[in-house]
């Protein structure tokens, strides 16, 4: 690749999470000048610490990063993963005429789940039914409603203001916390469906669009009751991959063509049940959490978030080869492992470099909360307390190796008790000739 791609061009990354540091890395390494802008300093952000500069500036004052972008000739605006960032850099993209990989329209028309479900309903792509969305839930609605049922905010993320009710009482009760969750003051009630999670992304290379990749989610709670749970592993490539292909791979392929996005990434949501099918319940216009360019980059050659990079600097994408994807992923099994946090202040974390070091298959690690932090109590990807990156050449390698990990890694909290629920290694071959 001529690693003058980028050449006088100059980027503005907003924020330091999951994505920012490849951002970094990609554009520099193909020439561009990389600007990260938070209110982090460089030792606590891995972005600053690889880019040209690092400016102290919050990624929520956009008249601060305004005058940025006029002083220093900034060519483009990106961030990571995060949802906020994001936003706020197609803001300032728009407001300056920049490159960015999707419009608000097309934003909102993915991420609200009440358009997604419109979408989905267009294009032939397998949901849960929908009994109501809007801002207040009407006495009529209710007596149609069958349960158990899901309630959420249309707009919200990280599983926060969901709720599983078995009963009209327990949905009226939830439903004030739902509204509360939402920025734009609106809920969704929908079927509940029972099955397996998975999540799916799609890579939109100018205007075609290819399934990247398929994990499973395998989920544990942390309190009792109907819950929301918290992935303790997402496993690539899903065993389910080859009915997906089969049953939804081409309605999606139809409805990402709908967006009328010459370049991007969307993730989708969903539950496998062997008898009832797919249920896709939602989705984002970026990556999810997981950032799986990671092995795909390492197993497939191709890596969407190049994509990104490549339109915010050149407004179009130029070195990926959609015929290189493989959602299969040439045999290999990736995933992150997470230890999920129980609550409480951290006591105790012994044997995790000496564990990692011992574990070639964990490629990055993260530990979130250090000695003397208190962890949150609830049901939302918060939890996620240590993650673990791997790269495994089967699934029986993965099993083995997350009982090494398990094994040797004692998390407790200030009273001296297990305070993290780990992954069962022999649930990776629990959905084996379904």
């Amino acid at each position: 690749m001529d690693n003058q791609l980028f050449q006088g061009k100059t980027l503005l990354v907003l924020g330091s999470n999951v994505g920012a540091t490849d951002i970094v890395q990609y554009a520099r390494e193909n020439g561009a000048h990389v600007i990260v802008a938070d209110y982090y300093p460089p030792e606590r952000s891995a972005a600053k610490r690889v880019a040209d500069e690092a400016v102290l500036i919050s990624t929520a004052d956009l008249e601060a990063l305004s005058k940025l972008i006029e002083e220093k000739h900034v060519d483009g605006v990106l961030a990571g993963i995060s949802e906020f960032n994001l936003l706020n850099a197609m803001a300032l993209s728009e407001k300056y005429g920049l490159s960015f990989y999707c419009t608000k329209e097309q934003w909102d028309s993915v991420e609200s789940k009440d358009q997604f479900r419109r979408l989905c309903e267009e294009n032939g792509v397998p949901c849960p039914h929908t009994y109501f969305t809007g801002e207040k839930l009407p006495e009529s609605v209710l007596e149609t409603i069958q349960y158990p049922a899901v309630i959420k905010p249309v707009d919200a993320s990280t599983s926060a203001g969901v709720h599983i009710c078995m009963n009209e009482d327990e949905l009226t009760e939830a439903e004030g916390d739902s509204f509360s969750h939402s920025n734009c003051g609106k809920i969704i009630v929908e079927e509940f469906v029972k099955g397996e999670e998975f999540t799916a992304h799609y890579t939109v290379s100018n205007g075609v669009p290819t399934l990247s990749c398929m994990d499973n989610r395998y989920p544990v709670a942390v309190h009792e009751g109907n819950v929301t749970t918290i992935p303790a592993a997402r496993v690539f490539p899903s065993l389910f991959l080859d009915a997906f292909m089969e049953q939804v791979n081409e309605p999606m392929l139809r409805l990402c063509r709908s967006l009328g996005m010459k370049n991007g990434v969307l993730f989708i949501q969903g539950m496998y049940d062997p008898e009832t099918g797919f249920h896709i319940f939602e989705a984002g216009l970026r990556s999810a959490g997981e950032a799986p360019y990671r092995f795909l980059a390492r197993t497939n050659g191709v890596n969407y978030m190049h994509v990104l990079v490549e339109h915010a600097l050149l407004g179009k994408s130029v070195t990926f080869c959609p015929e290189k994807e493989d959602p299969y992923m040439k045999g290999k099994c990736c995933g992150i492992v997470s230890f999920v946090a129980k609550g409480g202040k951290v006591g105790m974390i012994e044997g995790l470099e000496q564990a990692v070091n011992h574990t070639p298959s964990v490629i990055e690690y993260e530990s979130r909360y250090p000695v003397g932090t208190e962890t949150p109590n609830g049901d939302t990807l918060r939890q996620l307390m240590i993650r673990f990156v791997m790269m495994c050449d089967s699934r029986e390698q993965m099993a083995e190796d997350i009982a090494y990990l398990n094994e040797h890694i004692t998390v407790l909290n200030d009273k001296g008790e297990n305070m993290v629920v780990k992954m069962e290694p022999e649930r990776l071959f629990a959905h084996r000739g379904q």
